[in-house]
This record gives structure tokens, C-alpha cells and sequence, in this order.
């Protein structure tokens, strides 16, 4: 009986310990407004942050090739001036869509990498974009400083083009954890 009272208080803590980790899973998926985290991104370049014209519906879904009917919300900016590669795209998806939106914006960044125009001082940058996702929050990240030391060897440019999606990445991040 005693052996029987060991094993079923064994098996409560361990429901406990899987039911606060549940809990605390979710702490990740709190509601987040995705103008909240382009305003992080924003603050996270100051000046240096380049995308500066909104896209509507229609631009959103045209470019990046996203269904709208699984998309909550989502904010998408990109510069007027075309020579920049500059883009920030963030989605709520609608529950349990986030992945299908992680792997078409996967799919445009791969284009934009691999199959497109791009003047060669700007392919570090396009090189280091970032596709990240927080469940269904997903963010294409392409966006930074510009590297003014044109003499840096392509290691160096790609180096500073890491490290400037990285604070975008890190900006995007922070809501979740």
C-alpha cells in the first residue's frame, strides 16, 4: 500500500511539473500587437533603419505571395528608394499557421538570395537576412546599417550585415520571451 502511495505521488508531481511546463510554454504566444514589435525594430537602428513605406493588402500578398485568409495581422515596410534591399515584414498568422508563413517567406528570401537582381553592395545584407518565428509570429528580417567601409573584404561586409539583422532578430525576440 505504501509502495502504491510512493509511485501515485511520484505520478501527481509529475503531472504538476508537466502542466506548469505547459504554462509556462504558452508564455511565448502572449498576445502581441506586431506594431509593438516594429516599433522595437525601429528603435533597435534609430536612423540607420531604412524601410520606410508601408504595404497595403494587396502589395503584402502580391510580393511575398501570403494568404491573407492566415494572417491575423501583420506590418510590412520597405524603402521607396529601390537601390536599398531593406525589408521587414512581421505576421501574426492565424493559429497553427505560422509555419506555412515561415516557409513562404523562407521561399522569397531564398529568391532574393539566389535567383534575383541585386547590386553587388547589397548582397551581404540580402545574404544575412533572417526568416524567424515564435510559434505564429513570424518575422523576415532584412534590414540594417549600410557598411560604409567599401574596402572591407566580403567576410568583413557580410560579419557587419549579421550583426546588424541580429538586433532585429533580438528586437523581434524579446516580445517572447
Amino acid at each position: 500500500m505504501r509502495k502504491q502511495g510512493i509511485v501515485f505521488g511520484a505520478l501527481l508531481i509529475g503531472m504538476l511539473f508537466v502542466l506548469a511546463g505547459c504554462a509556462g510554454g504558452n508564455k511565448g504566444q502572449a498576445e502581441v500587437d506586431v506594431s509593438d514589435i516594429l516599433t522595437a525594430v525601429q528603435e533597435a537602428y534609430g536612423e540607420d533603419y531604412l524601410p520606410d513605406t508601408d504595404l497595403d493588402e494587396s502589395m503584402f500578398s502580391d510580393r511575398y505571395g501570403i494568404d491573407l485568409t492566415h494572417v491575423e495581422a501583420y506590418v510590412a515596410q520597405m524603402p521607396m528608394i529601390s537601390a536599398h534591399p531593406d525589408q521587414v515584414v512581421i505576421v501574426k498568422a492565424k493559429e497553427g499557421k505560422g509555419e506555412e508563413i515561415e516557409t513562404q517567406l523562407k521561399s522569397v528570401q531564398k529568391v532574393l538570395q539566389e535567383d534575383s537582381f541585386q547590386y553587388p553592395a547589397n548582397m551581404p545584407k540580402v545574404n544575412a537576412s533572417q526568416v524567424v518565428r515564435n510559434g505564429d509570429y513570424v518575422a523576415f528580417l532584412l534590414v540594417g546599417a549600410v557598411n560604409e567601409d567599401l574596402d572591407s573584404s566580403e567576410e568583413d561586409q557580410l560579419a557587419f550585415a549579421k550583426e546588424q539583422t541580429q538586433k532585429a532578430v533580438d528586437a523581434f525576440q524579446s516580445f517572447f520571451e
